[in-house]
């Protein structure tokens, strides 16, 4: 008897067509199963202190610090407790350093520039005292304008007008690194990168409201950038991505900018010079270094919109949101507290006290 050999060709076209007819009928399945993006919502509450003009914020724990233009407050972000004050109130304070819960320094200068001090506490803030120091020139006291304490090394850095400075008796004596006492500026900021901890990152202006910014490594000087951001402008905020140090984010006047390489190479995420919006605020997510926030200050604006910018991307997209029912929304600083369901955001406002901005990460998010 012959057999009948089927047409291998047929035989072959016959499997393509099942396994499209299969492939479709999948992606139909998966189509139909997965559920529709969920839009980013946002729950603003006014948390205390209206009225004041928080220059900064601070957290040690679960306790998160005002530093005010009225003295020194704290909430512990756990309860719905409200402010309380630990302490100089009545003083324009400018920062404070945590050396443990007990032990803490405040830099003090009134508005007028006239009198300018830091203060002590031994006992958590009960009683505080005029600390003896050397910031400064011989016979002058300079203004503090920031603090960083490095505990790994027990060195405390501060900086003032034009100085970066460090002390190794919690800021009994001090010894310039960086620029020196009396310069001509409006005053410096500096951080120091949580994963290096020889890795110290400032900035400020100088006479002729020209910004700068320096990277040290081991107290030597590795870049120095004095044509990074179109003049007028200065630095305001330096934040780093901890799943990734060599991801920094600088926010100026006028912008906000990324380095993604340790500052060999940088890119403008926002540019508001023309608005003169300074960026003082920016934090990122501790559980989705993606998700970044940022928060302005308009120049000489008495009265301004509360608005958060965000991207999910990295800092590649921003979107904002403003939250009309304040009017004194002018960003100082910002805070971000990660937890298993939520991104707390804090703000501190110019006299508008401060705000707690929640988002739900419950459920899938996207921006809308």
């Amino acid at each position: 008897m012959k057999t009948i050999q089927p047409n291998r060709i047929s035989v072959v076209f016959f499997f393509l067509f099942i396994s499209l007819l299969f492939i479709q009928c999948s992606e139909d399945d998966y189509n139909q199963t997965q559920p529709e993006p969920v839009p980013l919502t946002w729950t603003w509450n006014q948390v205390g202190l209206d009225g004041l003009k928080v220059n900064r914020l601070e957290q040690v724990r679960n306790q998160l610090y005002a530093i005010t233009n009225d003295g020194l407050y704290t909430i512990n972000v756990d309860t719905e407790n409200e402010f309380s004050l630990v302490g100089l109130k009545g003083n324009n304070l400018l920062d404070i350093v945590f050396f443990d819960e007990n032990h803490l320094l405040a830099s003090y200068r009134n508005t007028d520039y006239s009198e300018i001090e830091i203060y002590e506490t031994l006992d958590g803030g009960l009683n505080w005292t005029i600390k003896e120091h050397n910031f400064g020139l011989p016979g002058t006291t300079e203004a503090v304008t920031d603090f960083q304490w490095d505990a790994s090394s027990n060195t405390l850095y501060a900086t003032g007008y034009g100085v970066l400075a460090k002390s190794t008796n919690k800021g009994t004596t001090w010894e310039p690194i960086w620029g020196g006492w009396d310069f001509l500026g409006t005053g410096m900021m500096l951080e120091i990168n949580p994963q290096k901890s020889n890795d110290v990152w400032f900035g400020g202006q100088g006479g002729i409201e020209n910004g700068y910014l320096v990277h040290l490594q081991n107290e030597t000087v590795q870049n120095e950038w004095n044509d990074l951001v179109p003049n007028p402008t200065v630095p305001k905020a330096i934040v780093f991505d901890n799943s990734t140090p060599q991801n920094i984010y600088v926010g100026w006047e006028g912008e906000l900018n990324k380095t993604s390489d340790a500052g060999n190479t940088w890119e403008t995420l926002i540019d508001r010079h023309e608005e003169a919006h300074f960026f003082f605020g920016v934090g990122i997510s501790d559980s989705n270094p993606d998700l970044v926030f940022a928060g302005k200050w308009i120049k000489a604006a008495e009265q301004q919109p509360l608005t958060l910018y965000y991207s999910q991307d990295g800092g590649d997209t921003w979107k904002e949101d403003t939250y009309a029912d304040e009017d004194q929304g002018g960003i100082f600083d910002l805070k971000v507290i990660s937890t298993e369901s939520t991104e707390r955001i804090f703000l501190a406002l110019d006299q508008g006290g401060v705000y707690e901005v929640i988002m739900n990460t419950n459920e899938p998010q996207t921006i809308e």
